[in-house]
C-alpha cells in the first residue's frame, strides 16, 4: 500500500538537520516580515533559539570589525535605556527590536553561507517585494483608507485622496522597502540583462516595473528623490546608461500636471505642512541632542520625551513617534557615538561588499543602493523605526556579512 503524502512529508522534515531548519526558516522570515510581521519575528525567534540550542559552535572563532562594531550598538543602545523616562518600557522596546535585529543578522550571517542559499534567499526576497506590490495594489484600488487625513494635506494637494501603503502600513515605511527591494532586483535584472537571458530579463523587468509605480503611488516625496539618487549612484557604478532615466523627472514636471507633478514642485515651495512639521520637530530635537549628548534620551523614549520639547504642536492628544530626521532621531535617543556607529556599519557593509571583483553585480552593489536609499531618505524621515524595515535591513546586512566573511 502506497504511503499517505502527509507521511511522505512528515519523514522529509525530520530528516531535516538542525542547519536547515534554521535555514528554512529564515527563507520563512524573508517571507512573512513584510507581509505578516508578527510571523516574521516569530520565526527569526525559533530560528535563534534553535541555534543557540543546538548549534552554538558555528558561532565560535574570531569576528570580522564590522561585527564588533554592531556588537557595540547593540550594547550602546541598551545602555541608552538608563537615561529614558520609561525605563521599563524602552528596555520591552530594546528587545522587541534590538535583540531581534541582532538575531537575524548573526542568523544570516552564519547561515547563509552557501552560493545556492544567497541565490534562493535574493530570488525570495525579490519574489516577496511582488507580493507585496500586490497586497497594496488591491489596498489602494479596492480598500478605504482610515488613514487618509494623516498622510494627506488637502489644503495644499486637493486631488489627492489616497495613498499607498499595502502590509507596512504607512505611505514611507512601504516607499523604503521598495527602494530596498528595486535595488537588489534592478542590479539583478542589469545582471541578468548582461547574461542575455531575454526570457528571464522580461520578467524581471515587470517586476521592477510593478515595483516602480507602487514607489510613485505612495506619493512619498522623500522616496521619490531617495530613488533619484540611488538611480544616479547605480548609473555611476553599474550602467551608465541608467543615467538617461533621470530625464524623466523634468518631463513630469514639465508635460504633466497631476498629483504626481504637484507633489513633486511641492519640494521647492515648502509650504505645506508636512514640510513645517519636520522644521519644527527637527529643532526641538536638537535640543534633545544637547541636552543628552552622550546616551541620549534612551532607546524608544522620542514618542514620551518629545511633549517636554514640543512648541509646534500644543497639543497632547497628538503623538510623535519620531522626529522624521534618521540622524536626528538615532543621536536624540541614543547618542551621537550611536549614530556614528550606525553609518559606520552601513558604509562598512556597503564599501567591504564592493571590494570582491569575482561577484555578480547584485552582490558587489546591491548593498551599496541600499545604504544610499537610507542614508538619502533619512534626511527626511525616520522610516527604521518600523521594526518590519529595520529587520529588513539588517536582514541584508547580515546576508552581506555572510558574503564579506567567505571571501575575506
Amino acid at each position: 500500500m502506497a504511503r499517505p503524502r502527509n507521511g511522505a512529508l512528515m519523514d522529509a522534515l525530520r530528516r531535516l538537520s538542525v542547519d536547515q531548519w534554521i535555514v528554512y526558516l529564515l527563507y520563512g522570515a524573508t517571507l512573512c516580515i513584510p507581509l505578516f510581521p508578527i510571523g516574521g519575528n516569530v520565526l527569526v525567534i525559533l530560528a535563534g533559539l534553535l541555534a543557540l540550542l543546538f548549534d552554538r559552535q558555528r558561532f565560535s572563532g574570531a569576528l570580522h570589525w564590522l561585527q564588533w562594531t554592531v556588537l557595540a550598538y547593540i550594547i550602546w543602545t541598551g545602555i541608552s535605556i538608563i537615561n529614558s523616562v520609561n525605563v521599563q518600557w524602552s528596555a520591552m522596546s530594546w528587545g522587541y527590536h534590538i535583540a531581534i535585529y541582532g538575531t537575524v543578522y548573526w542568523l544570516m550571517t552564519y547561515y547563509m553561507n552557501t552560493e545556492e542559499r544567497r541565490k534562493r534567499f535574493l530570488s525570495l526576497f525579490c519574489i516577496t517585494g511582488v507580493l507585496v506590490c500586490l497586497g497594496a495594489a488591491y489596498q489602494y484600488f479596492y480598500m478605504i483608507s482610515t488613514h487618509i487625513h494623516e498622510w494627506v494635506d488637502n489644503v495644499h494637494f486637493p486631488g489627492l485622496m489616497r495613498r499607498m501603503y499595502g502590509t507596512l502600513q504607512n505611505p514611507n515605511l512601504l516607499g523604503e522597502y521598495l527602494l530596498f527591494v528595486l535595488s537588489i532586483g534592478g542590479l539583478g535584472t542589469i545582471q541578468v540583462l548582461k547574461e542575455k537571458d531575454w526570457k528571464r530579463c522580461s520578467k524581471m523587468g515587470l517586476a521592477l516595473l510593478i515595483m516602480l509605480l507602487c514607489l510613485v503611488l505612495t506619493y512619498s516625496r522623500g522616496m521619490w528623490l531617495s530613488l533619484a539618487v540611488t538611480v544616479f549612484v547605480a548609473g555611476l557604478c553599474v550602467e551608465r546608461r541608467l543615467l538617461y532615466a533621470l530625464l524623466v523627472v523634468p518631463l513630469v514636471l514639465f508635460f504633466y500636471h497631476g498629483e504626481v507633478s504637484s507633489r513633486l514642485w511641492s519640494l521647492f515651495s515648502g509650504q505645506d505642512t508636512s514640510v513645517m512639521l519636520r522644521w519644527a520637530l527637527w529643532d526641538s530635537t536638537m535640543y534633545m541632542v544637547e541636552d543628552f549628548p552622550v546616551f541620549g534620551i534612551g532607546w524608544d523614549a522620542f514618542w514620551m520625551t518629545y511633549p517636554d520639547y514640543n512648541y509646534f504642536i500644543q497639543d497632547p492628544r497628538v503623538i510623535i513617534y519620531h522626529a522624521h530626521n534618521l540622524y536626528l532621531h538615532v543621536a536624540a535617543e541614543t547618542g551621537p557615538i550611536s549614530l556614528c556607529l550606525l553609518l559606520a556599519i552601513l558604509l562598512g557593509h556597503s564599501r567591504n561588499m564592493q571590494k570582491g571583483n569575482t561577484r555578480g553585480i547584485p552582490y558587489r552593489y546591491g548593498m551599496t543602493l541600499v545604504t544610499v536609499s537610507v542614508l538619502v531618505s533619512g534626511l527626511f524621515d525616520h522610516a527604521l523605526y518600523s521594526q518590519q524595515v529595520s529587520l529588513v535591513l539588517w536582514q541584508l546586512l547580515g546576508f552581506a556579512m555572510s558574503v564579506i566573511r567567505d571571501e575575506s
